[in-house]
């Protein structure tokens, strides 16, 4: 029986990769996500002159990775989005939240740049009635 062998093999491999996958998914942040964390504060400029306050809190997460909590100001309101995703890749930071203003539900993509104390981008809202482009600017506090 040959079969036997080749069993043995594949276990052998298995239980040697999956310690290695499992220190793989447990890696300390990056030098660049490490950087990154802290309270950020600016503003966003859209389309027709809207605009208002953003701030973006960088902070571990539950399960160790990054996170992101943030707060826009529109026409007044406070609204409190929540994070989908964040990526960051070397300066580059790509952040995905989700939002809710009078019954309006929306997603936004934040893309931008880390330079020193500062980020910087351009973002797009795609709310049902009218999807929405601009830049966004914040420094750390």
């Amino acid at each position: 029986m040959k079969l036997r062998p080749l069993v043995a093999l594949l276990a052998l491999a298995f239980s040697v990769v999956s310690p290695v996958l499992a220190a793989e998914t447990s890696a300390k942040p990056t030098a660049a996500k490490a950087a990154l964390k802290g309270t950020y504060t600016g503003k966003w400029q859209g389309q027709n002159n809207i605009g208002g306050v953003l701030k973006l809190d960088f902070k571990p997460g539950t399960d160790a990775k990054l996170g992101a909590d943030v707060l826009f100001v529109y026409e007044g309101t406070d609204v409190h989005a929540q994070t989908k995703s964040l990526k960051v890749e070397g300066e580059k930071i790509e952040l995905v939240i989700t939002w809710e203003i009078q019954g309006t539900f929306a997603s936004t993509k934040l893309v931008g740049t880390l330079k020193g104390n500062d980020i910087a981008g351009t973002y797009e809202s795609t709310a049902a009635e009218e999807p929405a482009t601009g830049k966004w600017s914040v420094s750390r506090s």
